[in-house]
């Protein structure tokens, strides 16, 4: 057959000829290796790279340094047992390159050779520079937190810190950081915990945290922070790594709750007080109206000349002192018999004043500072009158020698937030404020959160009954106001008594009903009458059908509701008054005498009880003196009382 001269058929190629073909016409670069691993062909592109410079130089070799030997010889190893390529990255020459093995098999089937390619990935600057990049992400990182962070040696040397640490604590340059001992700024009273936590952390490796005061900078105030440490290893040094955050306002937090807590803990224990005292004085209040009812009919029905007449006296009096003591009581229960009326704060005090001075004493120089205008109250006047002797009392015993008391009255103001943290109870608004400072002995911090509690006093045993602040207390809460007491021990006491200014114009009010302080009254009554008593403590039942009896007054008696009811309905002729307790076991007085009223329209009711009107019913506003009369009482109020029912004209509601 001839020969075509325009085509060339090359014959059958080696297969060393067929891998140079490959290598030539790679994008990657390649080279050829045997089975031991020398090297046999490399591309041109290769051949530039070789440090040997030329490839005759190389052919031969096991080039370690542009291959990892023993990468390669594993990776070759796993390429001929699989038949398979394997991968691998080197690192050569600051360049990263990744390796593969290819198995190139003869016409035999067996693995004659391995090409290696090789393509380079990156350069190890770039790797460095990205590292770099990273490491500066995260001291940017740490220098964005709003805490301080830093690193502590065991020699107590700070080795690493933040740029809030740097900046915000120590106002320090990077330059005078190192080998400052950080725990020289917690407070001296911190200063042991803080040190047994930090020792705990680098030599016990126990991860710790505290609260503690530290202050920033140049030196006090103190500020209070939390830190959390653990321990790490430097240089096969242990160290400790911490974070340091300020709490102070979390602190405040904390403590604002607390007082609020503390304060809310203590009004509840005075609201339990305030109810046992109510209740002492209750069952007091009826077994003294017994002591002073008998002991006045006894007195009556003795001649003077008797030798029992002084020592009935002698109880009348201490049954009247008694009964002055649970008047205490009731006011700090806030129970007491009130008649409020509106009046001048200023005005007030000023007409008080001239009143105590002797009481006082001249040893005391009294300074008086009205406020300049008209501060209006509504307020019973026998409690400021209270209020004020107590204090001026208290002032009086406070003070050795002679000293100064300082009263005041001004205007105050109280926010919603005010009456949440300062005087919780209050209502925002406008407020007088009473004040009286001594310069006496002073108050214990200790005792502060007691000198309100009934019978407790800080004088000598005999000096005091314990009840003179209890008693302002009540009134003071009474009347919906607040009270505050600062004291220092050798420097004096202030109580401030905050109490609700009046807005309104005017308020026409009764005068004060005053238990035990009138003249002797004589009754002007007619025995006409007949009168049904309804009060379940007998020996009280009694006295009053003999006080009444005494006075040739037609008497019914019944120990509850339901029987006054039934002898009232028996009855034809006409009952003109009923006396009766408030609180009886089967029904209370007021709602008996809507029934009785439904018999008898015009028929009077008289209360009674051992509480104060106020409190006994929600039902029907009392009148103190004109339809009740509290316990205990003299037979002359008792007496009044009746007069006053049954004279009114007005129809009871």
């Amino acid at each position: 057959m001839p020969e075509n001269p325009h085509t060339s058929i090359p014959g059958p190629l080696s297969l060393d000829k067929f891998l140079s073909l490959v290598i030539e016409r790679s994008s990657e670069t390649i080279f050829i290796m045997d089975r031991d691993g020398r090297l046999l062909d490399s591309d041109n592109v290769f051949r530039d790279e070789l440090r040997t410079g030329t490839l005759k130089s190389a052919i031969g070799k096991k080039p370690k340094e542009f291959i990892d030997i023993e990468t390669r010889k594993q990776k070759a190893d796993i390429a001929l047992s699989t038949g398979k390529p394997a991968s691998f990255d080197s690192i050569q020459d600051d360049f990263v390159s990744q390796y593969t093995i290819y198995p190139v098999f003869s016409a035999d089937g067996n693995i004659a050779h391995f090409l290696l390619s090789a393509r380079k990935t990156s350069d190890t600057q770039d790797t460095a520079k990205k590292d770099y990049n990273t490491l500066d992400a995260i001291a940017e990182l740490y220098d964005a937190i709003p805490a301080s962070i830093i690193i502590v040696d065991a020699q107590m040397r700070l080795i690493g810190w933040n740029s809030f640490s740097r900046d915000a604590i120590n106002g320090l340059s990077d330059n005078e950081m190192p080998g400052i001992n950080p725990l020289k700024r917690v407070h001296p009273e911190d200063f042991t915990e803080v040190s047994r936590k930090v020792h705990n952390i680098i030599h016990l490796d126990t991860e710790e945290s505290a609260e503690f005061r530290m202050f920033h900078k140049n030196g006090p105030p103190y500020k209070w922070a939390m830190f959390r440490g653990k321990r790490t290893i430097i240089e096969g040094q242990p160290c400790m790594v911490a974070v340091v955050t300020e709490i102070s306002e979390l602190k405040q937090a904390e403590e604002k709750q607390k007082k609020l807590q503390e304060e809310l803990q203590q009004y509840q224990k005075m609201e339990l007080i305030g109810q046992l005292a109510g209740g002492i004085a209750h069952d007091f209040n009826n077994a003294l109206a017994a002591i002073l009812g008998n002991t006045e009919l006894a007195l009556k029905k003795l001649t003077p000349s008797s030798p029992v007449v002084e020592n009935i006296n002698d109880i009348h009096k201490l049954a009247r002192r008694s009964a002055e003591m649970t008047r205490q009581l009731l006011a700090f229960a806030r129970k007491q018999v009130t008649l409020p009326k509106v009046f001048d704060m200023n005005e007030a005090v000023s007409e008080c004043l001239q009143l105590h001075r002797r009481l006082i004493g001249e040893h005391i120089h009294f300074e008086w500072n009205p406020y300049r205008e008209q501060l209006r109250v509504r307020l019973d006047p026998s409690q400021l009158d209270q209020i004020l002797s107590n204090l001026f009392i208290n002032a009086r015993d406070a003070i050795s020698g002679s000293g100064k008391i300082l009263i005041g009255c001004d205007l105050a103001h109280f926010s919603q937030e005010e009456c949440q943290t300062r005087c919780s109870g209050c209502l925002p608004g406008d407020y007088v404020r009473l004040f009286v400072s001594d310069n006496g002995s002073g108050i214990e911090a200790k005792m502060l959160p007691h000198i309100y509690e009934p019978f407790f006093t800080t004088k000598e045993i005999g000096k005091g009954t314990g009840l003179g602040l209890s008693t302002v207390y009540g009134i003071v809460m009474q009347n919906k106001g607040h009270i505050e007491c600062y004291s220092e021990p050798g420097i004096g006491t202030t109580f401030n008594i905050f109490l609700p200014l009046y807005h309104e114009e005017s308020e026409k009010t009764e005068a004060p009903y005053e238990p035990f302080r009138r003249q002797e009254h004589e009754c002007s009554l007619k025995a006409r009458e007949t009168i049904m008593v309804v009060e379940d403590e007998p020996y009280i039942l009694k006295l009053i059908r003999d006080i009444l009896e005494d006075h040739a007054f037609t008497v019914m008696t019944a120990l509850d509701a339901e029987e006054c009811l039934r002898i009232t309905g028996e009855h034809d002729y006409r009952i003109d008054l009923v006396v009766t307790d408030v609180l009886l076991p089967d029904m209370n007085g007021i709602e008996m005498s809507r029934l009785l009223r439904q018999q008898n329209p015009s028929i009077k009711i008289l209360f009674m009880s051992a509480h104060a009107p106020e409190n006994l019913s929600h039902q029907q506003q009392l009148r103190d003196g004109v339809d009740f009369i509290q316990k205990p009482f003299g037979i002359a109020d008792f007496f009044r009382a009746i007069e006053n029912v049954l004279q009114s004209c007005k129809e009871q509601p």
